[in-house]
């Protein structure tokens, strides 16, 4: 008998190891495979609400947004959410590498896989109501910097109010806070298809140039809002 076969049989004998039955190597074997299914979908819903941020960021004032198009990015990306992806991620990989046959895959291989099967799964599950009930939670402890308050703040640069008058290139606006504004619009972009008239509610980006007055880059209607249902459905 070989030399190492013997001191393997002589250890079996003295520590008396006796071999474990077949249903706890299944076990272990389907949990791993929980676990990496778990990260997945994990990856996934973080992916998606990812993808839904930047589908309702407003890219139409990007050019224009107060601070520079980088500041825009900085505003519309959650650190948060790429966190998650990142976590979730790394915890798949870990316990992927854990299966029978997990470590013959390779490290870059194996990172671009679990990337993509997150982005396919996360773009999937915006049609479940998974999604809606993580972003839900989501906004109640790590609220977006680009919510409805931001347009509520003058000094910063974003105004939202209901015209009250419409003068040739003045409007007057009233606003969240009940303040009369009056708002420059000569060289404003303002859409095409934007009809400006009384009553109408409108976002309006630019500079406070002082207290009740305010010079306008951009114009845009409707209610600041981040309706993510526009993209998952309860």
């Amino acid at each position: 008998m070989p030399e190492l076969s013997k001191k393997i049989l002589d250890k079996i004998k003295s520590e008396k190891i006796s071999p474990r039955e077949k249903w706890v190597f299944l076990a272990k074997n389907y949990g791993v495979w929980l676990l990496v299914i778990f990260g997945i979908v994990l990856a996934g819903i973080f992916v998606g609400n990812f993808v839904s941020d930047l589908l309702l960021a407003e890219w139409d004032i990007f050019p224009r947004f107060p601070g520079g198009r980088i500041n825009f990015l900085a505003n519309a990306i959650s650190v948060f959410l790429l966190a998650g992806i990142f976590a979730a991620s790394v915890f798949t990989f870990f316990f992927f590498r854990k299966t029978k046959r997990g470590y013959r895959v390779g490290i870059l291989a194996l990172a671009g896989m679990i990337l993509v099967m997150s982005a396919v799964g996360g773009i999937s599950l915006l049609s479940t109501p998974l999604p809606l009930k993580f972003h839900e939670i989501r906004l109640q402890h790590f609220p977006p910097h680009l919510d409805p308050q931001k347009w509520m703040n003058p000094s910063e640069g974003f105004l939202f109010g209901e015209i009250l008058e419409i003068g040739e290139k003045i409007l007057i606006l009233n606003a969240f806070d009940n303040l009369m504004w009056e708002v420059d619009v000569s060289d404003a972009r303002i859409p095409p298809f934007l009809e400006l008239k009384e009553e109408l509610k409108v976002r309006v980006i630019g500079e406070q140039i002082r207290d009740g007055e305010f010079r306008a880059d951009f114009v845009k209607s409707g209610n600041p809002r981040r309706d993510f249902t526009k993209y998952s459905r309860k």
